[in-house]
């Protein structure tokens, strides 16, 4: 008789956005100035999200263009690219709006932080602690993933945090996977995304 559930090795590609930006943009700094054609050439997305992250730390105050270069061939394809510094390096990467404006958290790292402040808590009490509006769905679907986990242990309502694993709020990650039942095993790469609550 076949077991009730598989276990499978999976390789999963999880984004790193913006974080992987920050952590590439703060490396190239500490050995001096740094361009957007450095940062995008050690990802694998385009030029036009790197320099629009670019742009929006700059109006934030985060980098100061510090001069220009001509990149490209001679001709009508050159033109001058800014060379940058950073003036802030928050631990975190900034996110920020369009207009360089600071991000709010969201509701998930308001629990989390609610949640490593109080380490042992009641999770109708969580929305309490957090300083925007969350809602109740939220609040116990986060508390059951992470119970599940096991970074909290507990029953509803009431729980203590036993792996307090930093200021990021654990993500929970969604990701739709092809899998083989004949031979036990899961089909092509498969990117995760942050799951929408």
């Amino acid at each position: 008789m076949r077991p009730l559930l598989d276990m499978v090795q999976l390789s999963l590609a999880v984004p790193r956005g913006e974080a992987g930006f920050w952590s590439i943009i703060v490396d190239l700094d500490r050995k001096g100035d740094w361009t957007g054609r450095q940062v995008a050439d050690r990802t694998n997305v385009s030029r036009n999200i790197v320099n629009d992250y670019l742009r929006r730390l700059h109006l934030g105050g985060f980098t100061k263009i510090v001069g220009q270069h001509q990149k490209g061939r001679m001709g009508r394809n050159m033109r001058p690219e800014n060379t940058y510094r950073l003036l802030k390096r928050p631990q975190r990467a900034p996110r920020l709006h369009r207009d360089g404006s600071p991000i709010p958290e969201t509701a998930k790292e308001q629990l989390w932080r609610a949640i490593r402040m109080a380490k042992q808590f009641n999770a109708l009490d969580l929305p309490q602690l957090c300083v925007g509006d969350v809602r109740p769905g939220t609040v116990s679907s986060y508390v059951y993933a992470l119970a599940a986990c096991g970074v909290i242990v507990g029953n509803w309502p009431n729980y203590r945090l036993v792996r307090n694993l930093g200021s990021a709020a654990p993500k929970i990650l969604t990701a739709k996977i092809v899998f083989d039942p004949n031979k036990n095993v899961v089909l092509g790469s498969s990117v995760a995304r942050e799951a929408q609550s």
